[in-house]
């Protein structure tokens, strides 16, 4: 029976490579979903990490576009379902959720309209709930990684505290529709569901 895990935890936490252990270890073909997107000399040395790492006989969707849409997602998802493939990590949701608010430009906003939060929030809400229900229907089994932000202090800026929120919205559905919850802190993993 496929299964829905959800690997939340802080940057550099062990999330991804236990992600990618744990793909291992369920039988069958994998697909990877990559959310990143090269900005920078940080985040090129990221990803190639990430990419050296990965078996070569995964298949991997790299989702470089800024502008993902609900109908993009889900015509990624039925790919990986028709190519006989039995598990699919996502990795990671943060970086998936930047790319869904990023047309609303919250960074030039010095203080934001309540309009603008909504929309942006009614446009979150609707993608992932999309997403969440395509991968349930998919019967693959399903690997979501996130980061948990919302530990620290209040961001001082509206985009730090609009998408700070919005992150905590999206972790809390993925949790509630998944089959096991994991949290990782300094290379330690708790099961939390």
């Amino acid at each position: 029976m496929a299964r829905i895990y959800f690997l939340i935890g802080g940057a550099r936490s062990g999330k991804s490579s236990y992600g990618e252990e744990l793909a291992k270890s369920l039988s069958g073909r994998v697909a990877y979903i990559a959310t990143s997107k090269i900005t920078d000399e940080e985040m090129e040395e990221r990803i190639t990490r990430h990419r050296k790492r990965r078996p070569k006989n995964w298949k991997t969707y790299e989702i470089a576009d800024k502008n993902i849409d609900e109908q993009g997602i889900k015509k990624i998802i039925k790919s990986i379902s028709k190519e006989n493939i039995n598990t699919v990590i996502i990795d990671c949701i943060t970086n998936l959720l930047f790319k869904i608010i990023y047309d609303y430009k919250l960074d030039s906003i010095k203080i934001i309209r309540n309009e603008v939060e909504r929309a942006a929030k009614k446009e979150v809400i609707s993608f992932f709930k999309s997403l969440l229900e395509e991968l349930r229907e998919s019967k693959l089994n399903v690997i979501i990684i996130s980061n948990e932000i919302g530990l620290g202090v209040v961001p001082a800026f509206p985009l730090g505290r609009i998408f700070r929120d919005l992150m905590g919205i999206v972790n809390k559905n993925i949790a509630e529709v998944s089959d096991e919850v994991y949290l990782f802190i300094a290379g330690l993993k708790q099961r939390l569901k």
